[in-house]
């Protein structure tokens, strides 16, 4: 589905989190395939006792079926989220989606937004991500976690948020309007 934008809003960025979270995932992956192919392995051997012989067909199928429901837990589920999240900056909003068949949207103004803070562990500032946090007022937070280039990001926000006119950033009270000039009898 398309995003539509409101008259003269354009979309300044469009991303996804930074894939470092799929690393962990990834080296289990690498753990789960080694230990499968090890088991696979001892399965073949010709040595094994006359009692085992019988149930190898199903200790093959019973393995990989193993195998198969490990790597779609820790693997395939954690790249399914990471695609299908995306980031979108608009001239005017601050854009989360996530899903595939149930999506669900988050919407920021980009007036609404007071201040933007980034923080980052070791390992996001060696691959320059970081988490974009978002105050709102009143105690109200939003963060995004693993963006990418998030200084970059930080810096297209701000500009965008700069490039507001005034009437949007007061709830519709025209702050370039003529001031009133004289209020004789108050």
């Amino acid at each position: 589905m398309r995003l539509k934008l409101a008259p003269g809003e354009h979309v300044i960025v469009r991303t996804r989190p930074h894939p470092r979270p799929l690393a962990l995932p990834f080296v289990g992956v690498l753990v789960v395939l080694a230990a499968t192919g090890f088991g696979l392995g001892l399965l073949s051997r010709q040595d094994l006792p006359p009692v085992v012989v019988e149930w190898v067909p199903l200790a093959v199928v019973l393995v990989l079926a193993v195998a198969a429901l490990i790597l779609l837990r820790i693997f395939v589920r954690p790249m399914m989220r990471w695609w299908g999240t995306r980031y979108l900056l608009t001239s005017r909003r601050m854009i989360t989606r996530r899903g595939f068949s149930t999506r669900r949207e988050h919407e920021l103004a980009l007036a609404s937004i007071y201040q933007l803070d980034t923080s980052q562990t070791l390992l996001q500032r060696s691959t320059g991500s970081g988490n974009l946090t978002v105050d709102l007022g009143r105690d109200r937070t939003v963060v995004f976690p693993d963006m990418p280039q998030i200084h970059t990001f930080k810096e297209f926000m701000v500009e965008a948020i700069g490039d507001l006119p005034l009437t949007v950033m007061f709830d519709g009270v025209d702050m370039e309007a003529d001031p009133v000039h004289d209020l004789e009898g108050y």
